[in-house]
């Protein structure tokens, strides 16, 4: 099971367990709930990224919770991947002259190359209700500190190459591993009957990373630059939150 299905299995579940009872918010009040979030980004490598990598997409995860102060508080995760690598050059010695690399029965084996990493931070908020239908909707500052990795991953046909056996990928994949800080600014919005919420807006990520690699075959020798990597993107994010049921009233003459 990959990642990215391990992921949405979360997020289901999660789904799942949350109150179904109906909740009104008051157009007036700012109010408690934990929630769950799910997003999804477009993003642009800038710095030292930009060498090795193009626009991938990124999906996130977060627990968190939302206080009557319109303070946000959330563990996130989100995981990368794409198939944009500039980086070429770890297999150039193994490429031939049609771009194939030749497997262990003399034949041209396909070949395929992905950039994939994680980002895990703590993240803190606050709604200002400039706009939206309710207090609890309004233009979303946040921040966040944590850290991350990244890599070259590397998969080939039925695994015919024996340059490229699972044990030798290491030599290869460029780990890189750090900080990093995250700024977000965007709008939040938080429907009356709880069904429209949504977040959107641009995230700024910076690393502050080393490579970790003792040896890497085409380097002939370690990986261990310090490097600073910068995502750029737009995120869009969908939340549920957490809401006590409207209780049953009864009234007796």
């Amino acid at each position: 099971m990959t990642l990215l299905n391990k992921v949405l299995i979360i997020l289901l579940i999660s789904i799942l367990l949350l109150p179904n009872g109906k909740c009104q918010i008051s157009k007036d009040s700012i109010i408690y709930f934990p929630f769950v979030r799910f997003s999804l980004a477009v993003q642009s490598p800038k710095g030292d990224f930009a060498e090795n990598y193009g626009i991938n997409s990124n999906i996130g995860l977060s627990f968190g919770w939302k206080n009557k102060r319109n303070q946000t508080f959330e563990l996130n995760y989100n995981f990368i991947h794409s198939e944009n690598v500039k980086n070429t050059s770890v297999l150039d010695h193994l490429i031939n002259s049609q771009g194939w690399i030749i497997n262990q029965y003399g034949e041209e084996n396909l070949f395929l190359m992905y950039h994939r990493g994680g980002l895990i931070s703590l993240d803190a908020g606050k709604v200002f209700h400039l706009i939206g239908p309710n207090p609890n909707s309004g233009i979303f500052l946040k921040g966040g500190i944590g850290s991350m990795y990244h890599k070259i991953r590397i998969e080939n046909q039925e695994n015919l190459i024996p340059q490229l056996k699972k044990e030798y990928l290491k030599y290869y994949d460029r780990l890189t591993v750090g900080v990093l800080l995250k700024q977000y600014i965007g709008y939040q919005n938080m429907s009356n009957n709880k069904l429209i919420n949504f977040t959107i807006g641009i995230e700024f990520i910076e690393g502050f990373n080393r490579g970790m690699r003792d040896y890497q075959i085409d380097l002939m020798g370690p990986y261990t630059e310090n490097k600073f990597d910068v995502y750029l993107g737009l995120r869009a994010g969908w939340f549920f939150p957490v809401l006590r049921k409207t209780p049953n009233e009864f009234y007796y003459n």
